[in-house]
């Protein structure tokens, strides 16, 4: 044993050089980098925005008036249908004026009796004015004569009356329209029998309209009379006509409370009563407002955030944001202008990641 602990020995310092030279020969491995996000970005600008409400609606017409029988009679002829264009003017129902031609007839021969005894009488008077010049005719005949002939004309002046009332109904059982419009609503039919004052025909003219935008109960204390609204119809979709709230109408219904928003206005040009209407009530204007592609917001468990790209760099900013117009969002708070931000791959950013702007980017 004596003679082997030379060799153990050896061996022992062997084994340690070679774990020595083992570890000095081994290299440290390289840390990974993170990776690089490669994206689109765009600069935060300002751009006039507007706070909307907006609702749908109807055109109506603010002249709607109501023609009415003006004197009783028979329906004998309806000239208009529902939905025709009326001149002023023109003849709508016609009455049986039979009644009324006869009394025109009566009140015309009642003229021309009148006439004659007016003529018979006046030449009477003359007589005796002459004859009265003399003493042989006693004067209080000729005061009689006189008082006659008066009583004549009184007759006459009636008579007068009579045929001008009768000429004038005979011209109210022919109803016409009093303006230019269309035809809304029509109550007879050939054949009835109308009283005066019953009504006819309801017309419709498009010159001045109303707009009536309903709105939930919760905007009353944001609605006000004088608000401008936007408004556009399908009937001219090429026309959006800028007007204010005319007059604010609370409506109580079993299901709903709801207000009625009332827009008076001429017509600008093809619109329809009955038509439907889009309007916006702008209850805002903010004409510097901040501003960045919708894109730009990314929706996090913390709240809406935008990623602001500086030295390559993302960094996270909570914002909050306001109105929404033609692929805009609104910053109220969060971005400064000026700001650059990331569009395309936000949604695979986090606080601190490594970015490269892709071409077509800012």
């Amino acid at each position: 044993m004596p003679a082997l602990r030379p060799f153990f020995a050896t061996a022992v310092a062997v084994f340690v050089c070679v774990v020595a030279l083992a570890a000095c020969g081994k290299t440290e491995e390289p840390r990974v980098k993170p990776p690089v996000v490669l994206i689109t970005a765009a600069v935060a600008g300002t751009a006039a925005m507007e706070t909307l409400e907006t609702s749908v609606g109807q055109i109506e017409s603010m002249d709607e008036p109501v023609v009415s029988a003006e004197v009783a009679g028979r329906v004998v002829a309806v000239n208009v249908e529902v939905g025709a264009r009326v001149r002023k003017g023109q003849a709508l129902v016609e009455l049986d004026s039979k009644d009324y031609r006869l009394r025109q007839g009566s009140a015309q021969a009642e003229l021309a009796r009148l006439a004659a005894l007016i003529a018979q009488q006046e030449r009477l008077v003359g007589r005796y004015e002459t004859l009265a010049k003399s003493d042989f005719f006693a004067k209080n005949a000729v005061e009689d004569a006189r008082a006659q002939l008066t009583a004549l004309h009184s007759q006459r002046e009636a008579a007068v009356a009579q045929d001008a009332e009768a000429r004038h109904n005979l011209q109210r059982g022919r109803i016409v329209a009093p303006l230019d419009a269309a035809v809304a609503a029509r109550m007879v039919d050939v054949g009835d029998y109308v009283a005066v004052g019953m009504p006819i025909v309801r017309l419709s003219t498009d010159q001045m309209l109303r707009v009536t935008l309903p709105y939930p109960e919760s905007l009353a204390d944001a609605l006000r009379p004088g608000l401008p609204v936007r408004l556009r119809s399908p009937a001219a979709p090429d026309t959006t006509v800028e007007a204010n709230i005319t007059e604010i109408r609370p409506t109580v219904g079993m299901s709903n409370l709801a207000l009625q928003v009332m827009v008076d206005l001429p017509n600008p040009g093809g619109w329809k009563p009955g038509s439907s209407v889009n309007g916006e009530v702008i209850l805002g204007r903010r004409e510097r407002a901040v501003v960045v592609p919708e894109k730009a917001v990314v929706l996090r468990p913390s709240g809406s955030t935008v990623y602001i790209i500086e030295d390559d760099r993302a960094r996270a900013a909570k914002v909050q944001t306001g109105t929404y117009r033609d692929g805009l969002v609104e910053i109220v708070s969060g971005v400064p202008v000026g700001a650059k931000v990331a569009l395309d791959g936000a949604g695979f950013l986090s606080d601190g990641a490594l970015v490269r702007v892709q071409d077509g980017g800012s």
